[in-house]
């Protein structure tokens, strides 16, 4: 009898521990897909901001699924792909992704953007280094996403280029 007793009482902590191990795998799975959405719906919510976008999380808040967040582009973002555009053609160096935004994926658009950056500062260097005044890395940058003009070169550049038309200031 104490030896049935024995392999009941081992069997039984071999299920205990069974059931254990896959516990702990099932939690340890749940924690990573919880972290994962949690960086998926961070990304979403940098390129809405970013990118100027709506953002509409009703199904997301209904499912949990970062998938489920739509984008949607507004005037402001419209505005920021253009002059994207027209800075990819005018500056070489700068690449406008025009396949994935005729298909409206966000998020790789905001990663195409941001690849650019290293070209946008060095071009953004040369364009609006000026005597007197320190050239600003970040000014093809700004003007994309929010349409400042840093200072005279910068605007002469985009003048020549037919990115911008002539200064208004300057007739006043």
């Amino acid at each position: 009898m104490n030896r049935k007793r024995m392999i009941v009482i081992a069997i039984a902590v071999v299920l205990i521990l069974c059931v254990g191990i896959a516990f702990y795998f099932w939690h340890k799975d749940q924690q990573e897909k919880e972290e994962a959405n949690q960086i998926l719906f961070g990304k979403y919510v940098n390129t809405a901001g970013n990118l100027h976008l709506k953002m509409d999380t009703s199904e997301y808040d209904r499912t949990g699924d970062p998938h489920d967040i739509e984008l949607m582009p507004t005037d402001l973002t419209q505005d920021l792909l253009q002059r994207w555009e027209a800075i990819a053609e005018a500056i070489p160096t700068i690449n406008y992704p025009e396949e994935v935004v005729e298909q409206e994926d966000w998020l790789k658009i905001f990663n195409a953007l941001v690849d650019n950056r290293p070209d946008m500062e060095v071009a953004s260097k040369e364009i609006t280094k000026d005597e007197g005044e320190a050239a600003n890395a970040m000014a093809l940058d700004e003007y994309i996403y929010d349409g400042y003009l840093y200072n005279d070169n910068f605007h002469e550049f985009l003048e020549e280029n037919g990115v911008e038309g002539p200064d208004q200031r300057r007739l006043e």
